[in-house]
């Protein structure tokens, strides 16, 4: 009997949001580790297709100097289809868009306006 109860009452019980744990390396050495735990941003409409957004952080893995510093945090928004990204990547005030595959071999420039394009690789944990 429980079991029934049970299988009646599990279309109505919520689905855990899917997250999506990426880790890479950003700048032209490649001298940001980055990591991000993102949370599905809206239902996806296909099953290849999915927005992920969330904070991400960058921390310097190379001596810092002067003025700089060793970790910097912000937002990216990411749109995944199959291993293919579409992503926006804010740290403070400098906003990058990129392109790339979900891959520890795949470099992809972020095009980070005034600060030119810059190598980003991005994959999942």
């Amino acid at each position: 009997m429980h079991a029934h109860l049970l299988l009646a009452l599990l279309p109505m019980m919520p689905i855990a949001a899917e997250a999506l744990e990426l880790t890479g390396r950003y700048g032209y050495a490649g001298e940001w580790a980055v990591t991000a735990t993102l949370a599905t941003a809206e239902p996806a409409a296909s099953k290849r297709k999915r927005d992920f957004a969330g904070p991400v952080t960058l921390k310097h893995l190379a001596l810092c100097g002067p003025g700089e510093v060793a970790e910097k945090s912000g937002t990216l928004n990411l749109q995944r289809d199959g291993r293919r990204y579409a992503a926006i990547l804010v740290i403070g005030e400098e906003s990058c868009a990129v392109t790339g595959t979900l891959s520890e071999d795949g470099v992809a420039f972020a095009d980070c306006g005034k600060a030119g394009k810059i190598p980003l690789r991005l994959w999942l944990k």
